[in-house]
């Protein structure tokens, strides 16, 4: 049997704080297990070579810093069908390889201030063009509206 999977991208920021309790509501409602993944890229290569040495973290602390943003954000949402994932690599890339097999994609996206519409970053754009499952977008303060007697979108009830 399938055990349903939802996969949401979290960074520390308040959209993707936003996009993780969306995520975990609608794992509750499908009955799915929610993988919050956060995607770090290791900034000590980005230094010049004539740069202090004394600055500059290393790549397991940056790792280590990354994995514990993500235990955060998961243990204060206190969802126990929620589990952190951390993954070294490209945002967009890592996203859309953790999405491969997930049923729904949620992300989070800031709103513009002069603008009246979301702003769509380049990882959330690469994750609408590529992903293999539908894709939710959350903005900030975005609840979460359904129930439990709505029916899912091409669901049988």
């Amino acid at each position: 049997m399938h055990q349903a999977k939802i996969v949401v991208g979290i960074s520390g920021s308040a959209a993707s704080s936003a996009a993780l309790r969306w995520a975990a509501a609608e794992g509750r409602l499908r009955g799915a297990d929610v993988e919050a993944v956060y995607a770090w890229e290791w900034s000590g290569g980005l230094h010049a070579p004539y740069a202090p040495l004394a600055g500059r973290s290393s790549r397991e602390d940056e790792r280590r810093a990354a994995a514990e943003m993500a235990m955060r954000a998961v243990d204060e949402l206190g969802e126990d069908h929620v589990e952190s994932v951390v993954v070294e690599g490209p945002p967009a890339r890592v996203l859309l390889e953790a999405a491969a097999g997930a049923d729904l994609l949620v992300l989070g996206s800031d709103e513009a201030d002069a603008e009246p519409y979301p702003v769509i970053n380049p990882i959330v754009a690469a994750c609408l063009l590529r992903a293999n499952c539908p894709v939710v977008v959350v903005l900030p303060g975005m609840p979460h509206h359904r129930s439990m007697g709505e029916m899912l979108a091409g669901s049988i009830s």
